[in-house]
């Protein structure tokens, strides 16, 4: 076990892999480290994006991974494009910003927001039913393309048929995620969305069928009685088969989006390749590696369907 540090701080320390300090950043309040999390909240209730973190881990890829002699492999994650759990261990339970990525898919350094996150000012003016009520600052971090993001969030309150309204909303305005995303943790008050930086524009079929599946999958994990109530608002009906998340994510998406219930995105439990048609639309969208690399991390794509082509043969 590691002493995790739970000291209110005003400066957030910059480090290397090796441990050095090499610079830190003075932000306006003082606020306390949430575990977990790249930031923390001051006093009046304003959360500090990117502000740093307590180091416990990062994540690899053994195909593309350039480890030195310090790092430790401690676990596999499931995940073909970041299936290692690793660690320096002279860092963990340290809290800054560390010179390494968090993640091979994302240019974000660990407990700092990089690239993607460019995209939290715009989403939050133009994605009516996110959950910031106000972007205060953007502080520079002195890294290239990362600063902190200073906001505070709606008081919000709701309940299942809010999530139903966000649904329609996202459908009905092109909004878009990955579809491996763990959405109903970022849904705040079942209506308002938090983290708005990983969310894109697009009006098609297969980005709306991933983002779809993506809250629906995740609510089942954690809650089936939600899961049940939101199909039974939008559906009238609600099945607890997993396979089946597909063909209902499809029929959700058809409900919102008229443009889709013509023949060729007419999916129906009766013929014989319903799950293979979605899952090969689902699977040519976007997974979480290819919101900020498309290209690099295409080869995530082939991956899947191979998998299931080879799942099949058996």
């Amino acid at each position: 076990m590691f002493k995790i540090n739970t000291r209110a701080i005003k400066a957030v320390p910059i480090y290397n892999e090796s441990g050095e300090k090499l610079d830190e950043i003075h932000i306006k309040e003082t606020i306390m480290p949430i575990p977990n999390k790249r930031g923390g909240y001051s006093e009046r209730g304003n959360y500090y994006k990117g502000a740093g973190i307590v180091y416990r881990n990062h994540l690899e890829c053994d195909k593309s991974i350039n480890m030195g002699d310090k790092v430790q492999v401690i676990g596999k994650t499931g995940l073909v494009y970041e299936n290692l759990i690793v660690c320096y261990p002279q860092l963990v339970g340290k809290f800054g910003i560390f010179s390494f990525r968090h993640q091979p898919i994302f240019s974000d350094y660990e407990g700092g927001c990089g690239l993607k996150e460019k995209q939290l000012a715009d989403n939050q003016q133009n994605f009516e039913l996110n959950a910031i009520e106000e972007i205060l600052d953007i502080i520079p971090t002195g890294i290239k393309n990362h600063n902190i993001y200073c906001y505070r969030l709606k008081n919000v309150k709701g309940n299942i048929s809010d999530t139903v309204s966000l649904i329609r909303y996202i459908m009905e305005n092109d909004w878009n995620t990955a579809w491996d995303k763990n959405l109903w943790e970022d849904i705040e008050s079942y209506g308002y969305v938090r983290d708005i930086a990983d969310w894109f524009k697009s009006g098609e079929f297969r980005y709306k069928l991933g983002t779809i599946y993506a809250l629906v999958n995740s609510l089942y994990r954690v809650n089936k009685t939600m899961y049940a109530r939101l199909l039974l608002e939008i559906l009238g009906f609600y099945d607890f088969d997993k396979k089946k998340m597909l063909y209902i994510s499809a029929e959700i998406v058809k409900k919102y989006c008229k443009q889709f219930t013509d023949s060729e995105y007419d999916y129906s439990l009766k013929q014989d390749n319903w799950f293979e048609g979605l899952y090969e639309q689902l699977i040519s969208g976007k997974a979480c590696c290819h919101l900020e690399d498309d290209d690099m991390w295409n080869w995530v794509r082939e991956y899947y369907i191979n998998k299931f082509k080879g799942e099949i043969k058996k």
